[in-house]
Order: structure tokens, then C-alpha cells, then sequence
């Protein structure tokens, strides 16, 4: 019973004290920022596992970025360190304070300092001194249901930016479509030069009532000069050079109020038409014999819903049979919205001689400018039917005498003899040799031979599960992404993976990302010499800052990024 106490007694205190070593701690990369500027939060765990509470955030919207870790082994001692990435956007201007963030580890509560953060209004749009921004608009804020819109989201850049992803809102109540083709152009705003993108839905509102759209999200990285310090640069800072910074931006949302059509007039039928839309009608011929057919080709054509065009009826003669074909739809969805025609063919067979009239045909669609409903016509047809010149014409049926066909089989006859004699003696059969004792052991033995080759080759090629080999190969297979044809971004993502993963599977610790500084000191530790570890370092910084740049790689220097990087790789998983 005591052995059992103290037993328990020395594991509480061990949790006790695990959970004493442990520290938090939160750091952001800036504490300036404007409203909607994003603003990066790591919360790191020093000796344990936690889970992070950031209910408490208020005047933040937050985004989590998921999570890392990295092992360290010193003199026999292990160290882990835990980080939580999140980006924080600020949503009113003044000074506001990332309160103290509760970690619990190993059921203990660990709080972070607060941080204080400044936060401005960003100039106006119509200003030009903003670098990014983005806006939304429709065409029509007060659409008929049924009526389509367009809309428009912009983005206006004045500096480089790179990694952009677009989110689009969700258009709870319309039927969207975006267009393929993304308009890009450049405007003067206030004297200063930006690049606007533009990306364009069709919308078509399926119910009434105030609908708002929600706002469109867009995550973009900044390449922008700046010489002072900050957590999160590495290299950049260290350099002075171009930096990335993230920008998580937003539209403001948007009501639209869709109205209800009007009542449908008594006595006529709605086509379910909305927009402006014109018909025509054709005969390819008037006058035909019974039994004949002639082809009338109904179009409808104009901007609205036309995919929405059914087959109008046709007021023909009860003489008439008609045959419809399918139709032929040509639409196009523009930056107007759909436009197009569709085309309804209807064969018309007379079945009696005479003259007969086609009526005129009448569509009646909404007209979104006039706001009501209107009717169109298409031209009438006078058709001419004659009798048909073969209905009373005589058919001569000839019978020929039949003819016996001739036989087509033919006499089996002796071509020739086999290739090969067929032997019928005793002589065939002759005793076979004996198979001597030693050649018998060594066919015996072969499978036990084999079985232990295989075993051998097993234990030889067994799987190692280290930090270390599992590092190892992903920097082999992320170079052998690297070597295929990918685009840019790609290719320089596989490289920035196959250094990392090589230098940190040298030293048999896990993870994803190391800054210009720790690539050095990492290959220091290692014992490279300063020139070699200062080069791989140099390598490093080269492909991070094409990668933010987003400029064009050309194929020698191309070759050169994998060549230096497979050198690179093989040395340091060899």
C-alpha cells in the first residue's frame, strides 16, 4: 500500500513540474496596422502541448493557419516547441490590446503578455494612397426576380503582389455564374497608377425580398522595401530587402432588393422571359404537294434568361402534322450578362390539298426596362397545297423465275503428308538417365536459398521511421517534383521543401520552415565550414525571394536553382 502511494505521489509531481516547465508566449509581426490589414499572431508553447483560447479577441477577426512543431536533442535532452499561427484582422480604428491568451497545458491555465496595437483608419479609396484594396458592385441593387445582374469585384494594386486567393461569397438566393475570362487593366487614381483585376458573376435572382451578398475575401501577399526589423522577416530583414507581408482583404457586403413581377394579364401566357428578347419566324417553303413537308424555324433572341426559352406553340392548320426537331441554342454569358439566340425548327406535313393560313405567333416575356409585360409577334404565312402527282400512280410487281443456285461445296482431296513422321516402333521407348545425388541435393535446396535471400533483402531495405530518414525523403521526393514541368510557383515551393526538409533531417528533427539566419547556424552545427553553410544559406534566401517576388524564372536560371539544390540535397542526405 505504501509502495502504491508513493508511486502515485512522485507521478503527480512529475505532471506538476512538466507543467511548470512548460511556457507561453505570443508575438505578432507588427503592432501598427490598419483596419482590414492583417496582422500575423504566433502563439508558442515552450515543453508541452496546449490548447489556445482566443474567444477573447473581440475587436479582431481571427484565422487560423494552422499549427508547428520542431524536436531538438542536446546532451541526452530532449526539447519540443509548439507554435499556433493565426492572422488577426483589426476591425475599428484605435488602439486596441491583444489581451493576455489563455493556454491550458496538462490542466493548468498559462496566460501570454498582452500586446497593444495601433490601428488607423485607411485613407479613402478615391485617395491613391492605399496600396491594395478591393470593392464590390452590382449593376442593379433593385432587380425583378427573375431579371439577371452583374457583379463586379475589383482589385486595385499599386505594389507587387503575389499567392492571391480569392474567396467568393456564397450568393445565398441567386443563381451565379462566374465568367472565365478575368479582366485586367491599369487606371490613374489621385495621380497614381494601380493594376485592377477584375473578376465578374452573372447573377439571377431566384426570390424576392432583400437578399445580401456577402463580403468577398481575398488573401494576397505583399512585396514591398522595408529596412526595419520585424519577427516573422528572416532574411528580408536581415538584407533590407523586399519583404512579403499577407493581406487578408474584404468587400463590404451588399443588399439588393428583388422585387416581385407584377399579376400576368388576363388571357395571355407568360414565357417566363425576363429581359428584352425580340422573335422571328421563317418558311422555308409556301407551296408544296401533299405529302410534302416544309420546315418553319422559330427564333428567339435577345439578353435575359434565353436558356430559359421553351418551343412556342405554332397556330397551324388542323391539315398540318408537325414534327419538332431539338433546338439549337447559341448563348453567351458576357460581361453584360447572357445574350443569345435559340432556334426551334418544327417540320409541317399537309395531309389535304388547299390553301391554308399559319397565324402570326405571339411571346409574351417582362420587359425589365419598361417594367411589364409586352408582347411580340412574328409574320403570318399563306401555304399553297397541290395534290400529290404519285397518290394515284400505278405499281408493277415482276416475279423472276427462281434459279437453283450452285453447290458450293467441294471434293475432299489428298494434298500431302504430314511435316513431321509420326513414330509407331518400341524404339520410342528408351529408359531416361538418372539424375546423380549432388545435382538432386542442389535442386532441393534452391527454394530454402531463395527464401533466405529474401529474408536478407528485408531486413537490408526495412523501413526507417526516424525523424531523420522521414526529413531525408521528403527532400528527395520534393526535388523530384521539383525536376518535373511545373510552373514557377511550384517549382520554387518543391525546392524551398527539399532544402528545409534536407538541413533539418541532417540534424533528425522534424518540421516545415527555417529563415536565412537558422539555415546557417543549422549547417554550422553540423560542421559545415562558413563558406559552405553561407552559400546554402544564400541558395535559400535566392528561392524564397523569387517565390515572393512572382517573377518569371527563365530556363537558365531554372536549371541552375535545381542544380545547386540537388548538390545541396545529396550532401546532405548521403
Amino acid at each position: 500500500m505504501k509502495k502504491t502511494l508513493t508511486i502515485t505521489v512522485i507521478i503527480l509531481l512529475a505532471t506538476a513540474a512538466f507543467a511548470d516547465a512548460a511556457s507561453v508566449r505570443a508575438v505578432v509581426d507588427r503592432n501598427q496596422a490598419t483596419v482590414g490589414e492583417s496582422i500575423a499572431l504566433q502563439v508558442i508553447i515552450d515543453g508541452g502541448e496546449g490548447e489556445v483560447d482566443l474567444s477573447g479577441l473581440a475587436d479582431f477577426k481571427t484565422v487560423s493557419r494552422g499549427t508547428s512543431s520542431s524536436f531538438q536533442m542536446i546532451n541526452g535532452r530532449t526539447s519540443r516547441q509548439l507554435i499556433h499561427n493565426y492572422v488577426l484582422i483589426p476591425l475599428e480604428a484605435g488602439p486596441v490590446t491583444i489581451p493576455a491568451i489563455p493556454v491550458t497545458i496538462a490542466g493548468k491555465i498559462h496566460y501570454t503578455t498582452p500586446i497593444g496595437i495601433t490601428v488607423s483608419k485607411e485613407p479613402p479609396t478615391d485617395s491613391g494612397q492605399r496600396d491594395v484594396y478591393v470593392t464590390a458592385e452590382v449593376s442593379e441593387p433593385a432587380p425583378w426576380v427573375g431579371q439577371q445582374m452583374v457583379y463586379t469585384f475589383r482589385l486595385f494594386n499599386a505594389v507587387q503582389v503575389a499567392d492571391a486567393k480569392f474567396q467568393a461569397p456564397e450568393f445565398d438566393g441567386f443563381n451565379a455564374e462566374e465568367l472565365e475570362d478575368r479582366k485586367s487593366y491599369r487606371t490613374v487614381i489621385n495621380g497614381r497608377e494601380f493594376i485592377v483585376t477584375e473578376v465578374i458573376f452573372i447573377l439571377v435572382p431566384v426570390k424576392t425580398g432583400t437578399l445580401e451578398i456577402q463580403p468577398a475575401v481575398l488573401q494576397v501577399g505583399l512585396l514591398q522595401r522595408n529596412r526595419r526589423a520585424r519577427p516573422f522577416s528572416g532574411m528580408d530583414s536581415f538584407f533590407g530587402r523586399s519583404q512579403m507581408t499577407t493581406r487578408i482583404l474584404e468587400t463590404a457586403p451588399i443588399a439588393v432588393q428583388v422585387k416581385a413581377l407584377p399579376p400576368r394579364p388576363p388571357g395571355r401566357s407568360f414565357s417566363g422571359l425576363v429581359g428584352r428578347f425580340e422573335i422571328d419566324a421563317s418558311l422555308d417553303r409556301t407551296a408544296i404537294q401533299v405529302g410534302d413537308s416544309t420546315t418553319m424555324a422559330v427564333t428567339i433572341s435577345g439578353t435575359g434568361n434565353i436558356m430559359d426559352a421553351t418551343a412556342p406553340a405554332i397556330p397551324a392548320p388542323p391539315e398540318f402534322k408537325a414534327y419538332a426537331d431539338n433546338p439549337e441554342a447559341q448563348i453567351q454569358p458576357g460581361p453584360q450578362g447572357y445574350s443569345g439566340n435559340k432556334v426551334f425548327r418544327t417540320a409541317l406535313v399537309p395531309v389535304q390539298p388547299g390553301r391554308y393560313r399559319i397565324d402570326p405567333l405571339v411571346l409574351t416575356y417582362f420587359d425589365v426596362a419598361a417594367g411589364a409585360y409586352r408582347d411580340i409577334f412574328t409574320s403570318a404565312f399563306e401555304v399553297t397545297v397541290s395534290p400529290s402527282e404519285t397518290a394515284a400512280a400505278d405499281v408493277e410487281v415482276f416475279r423472276g423465275t427462281p434459279v437453283t443456285p450452285p453447290s458450293l461445296k467441294k471434293r475432299v482431296e489428298f494434298t500431302g503428308r504430314d511435316i513431321l513422321p509420326l513414330k509407331e516402333g518400341l524404339e520410342v521407348l528408351k529408359p531416361q538417365r538418372s539424375l546423380p545425388p549432388l545435382w538432386f541435393g542442389l535442386f532441393m535446396a534452391i527454394p530454402v536459398l531463395v527464401f533466405l535471400a529474401f529474408r536478407t533483402v528485408l531486413k537490408v531495405v526495412q523501413k526507417d521511421d526516424s525523424p531523420g530518414r522521414i526529413m531525408a525523403d521528403r527532400a528527395r521526393q520534393s526535388l523530384k517534383s521539383a525536376s518535373a514541368d511545373i510552373p514557377d510557383a511550384e517549382f520554387l515551393s518543391s525546392l524551398y521543401r527539399a532544402l528545409v526538409s534536407a538541413i533539418l533531417g541532417r540534424q533528425g528533427v522534424m518540421g516545415t520552415s527555417l529563415t536565412w539566419s537558422e539555415a546557417s547556424d543549422r549547417l554550422l552545427q553540423i560542421g559545415w565550414n562558413a563558406d559552405d553553410a553561407s552559400a546554402t544559406a544564400r541558395l535559400l534566401e535566392t528561392i524564397e525571394s523569387f517565390n515572393y517576388s512572382g517573377g518569371k524564372l527563365d530556363t537558365p536560371k531554372r536549371a541552375d536553382l535545381l542544380e545547386r539544390t540537388r548538390q545541396a540535397v545529396r550532401r546532405l542526405t548521403r
